[in-house]
């Protein structure tokens, strides 16, 4: 059954109020992301009395075309959210209404958030279904479960862990200690990790392989395959942590063969932050810039394996500026498999015997699936959305964060409070009470 007709045969016009599912087959989700430029929607479903299982019947995702802005474009982003969600959704063939509409409230772009919040909100209204507003972040943070939730339950994480979130708008290492609990450990002081790999990267590929994404283009991604060949039977991703003697002869063959690039080293120069409790990464950027740039000023040539060379520089310095003792990569750059090697490789030489989670690439990006998880999650808690509810461009996930309601894009309504997930208002809750999802 198409939406529109699923709409259409939809004869209750009361306005819906929380209810406790008690469903004879099963629980099913529909999902809404579109925090920046992918436009993603998803249908979960959960089977009765089996909260840890789940199954996705549909997920698909647009990516807004990026290549010939050099990035994301906030404006065309949006437009491309308004042509494509509806078609979407239409897409699903959705056979039944779903028992919770999902979708992401923040953080991200307010006008791109707004696009699909608005569609939600019509959607539970039209449907008399339950809202959930999602925390972006706390999603990508809880895609481990969802993981192991569509593995059969096998494999969770179990509360607390803690999570490096490295995407192109955020840079966060994050103690998660319950759902709705989480405290920041340290972010960054500059820009994410996600946009310094993108900036590099626009440096560094060659113009072919720039020209053969015509429309949209994986910044990082693209960054990867280029310093590490697929075609390569086993692409190269050796690494030795610094102060090791393998990675001191390493580090004199590449001047001995290249020269000294001189980057940066992340906070080298900056005394003022404490190291274990900030990142950054502006400064790496700005240095790799001046490697293409000769002493007298002329632009300087770089040879296709040098640039490779490069690039994997880039990416190792960066990297191992993140280094947390934690279970759980999730964000865009997690897909990264440099990046989950150099932190198996440096936990292990610390002597830490941590187990490393890393989601499937397809649950990395920003996705609904991930959307779904954390909206039925929240649910399950006893919490939706009100339907006075709006989209928030900034939304901290730590609990001692300090809110002020003008910054935080909020509802009139709102005041100066306390933080995390819960600080904003919109919330509705069943005092203390799980539902039950069984017949």
């Amino acid at each position: 059954m198409t939406l529109s007709k699923l709409l259409t045969s939809q004869t209750s016009r009361t306005p819906w109020r929380l209810r406790r599912a008690v469903q004879a087959r099963r629980f099913t989700v529909l999902a809404i992301e579109t925090s920046c430029d992918d436009t993603s929607v998803a249908l979960l479903r959960s089977p009765p009395g089996s909260p840890s299982t789940a199954t996705l019947l549909a997920h698909k995702t647009l990516t807004c075309p990026n290549r010939v802005y050099g990035g994301i474009h906030p404006l065309a982003s949006v437009q491309f959210h308004r042509r494509n969600l509806l078609p979407l959704l239409q897409s699903m063939e959705i056979s039944r209404k779903p028992d919770l509409v999902a979708v992401t409230r923040g953080p991200g772009m307010l006008a791109a958030l707004a696009t699909g919040f608005d569609t939600a909100k019509g959607l539970s209204l039209a449907w008399g279904t339950p809202l959930i507003g999602v925390h972006h972040m706390q999603a990508h943070a809880l895609t481990p479960r969802l993981v192991a939730a569509l593995s059969g339950g096998e494999g969770g994480v179990e509360f607390p862990f803690m999570t490096l979130l490295v995407s192109g708008g955020h840079t966060i290492l994050l103690e998660s200690r319950g759902l709705t609990s989480h405290k920041i450990l340290a972010e960054t002081i500059d820009i994410a990790l996600g946009d310094m790999v993108d900036k590099c990267a626009r440096r560094l590929l060659p113009e072919e392989i720039m020209g053969s994404h015509p429309e949209a283009i994986s910044y990082g991604a693209a960054l990867e395959r280029f310093c590490f060949p697929e075609e390569e039977e086993e692409p190269e991703y050796a690494y030795h942590p610094r102060k090791t003697p393998e990675r001191k002869r390493e580090d004199e063959e590449k001047v001995k063969r290249w020269g000294e690039w001189k980057l940066c080293q992340p906070l080298s120069k900056n005394e003022k932050v404490h190291f274990s409790d900030a990142f950054s990464f502006c400064g790496l950027g700005s240095t790799l810039d001046r490697c293409f740039w000769a002493k007298d000023g002329c632009p300087r040539s770089f040879s296709v394996e040098e640039r490779k060379a490069l690039g994997r520089e880039v990416m190792m310095i960066a990297f191992e500026h993140t280094l947390p003792s934690t279970l759980v990569i999730s964000g865009g750059v997690a897909a990264n498999k440099f990046l989950k090697n150099i932190l198996s490789n440096c936990l292990s030489h610390s002597g830490y015997d941590i187990r490393i989670a890393v989601p499937p690439q397809e649950y990395c990006t920003d996705n609904a699936a991930m959307i779904a998880w954390a909206g039925l999650e929240m649910y399950r808690a006893g919490y939706t959305s009100a339907s006075t509810a709006t989209p928030v461009r900034k939304w901290s996930l730590d609990d001692d964060a300090y809110y002020k309601a003008d910054d935080m894009d909020c509802e009139a309504g709102d005041r100066d409070g306390p933080g995390g997930v819960l600080g904003i208002s919109g919330w509705h809750y069943i005092t203390g009470k799980f539902i039950p999802l069984v017949a």
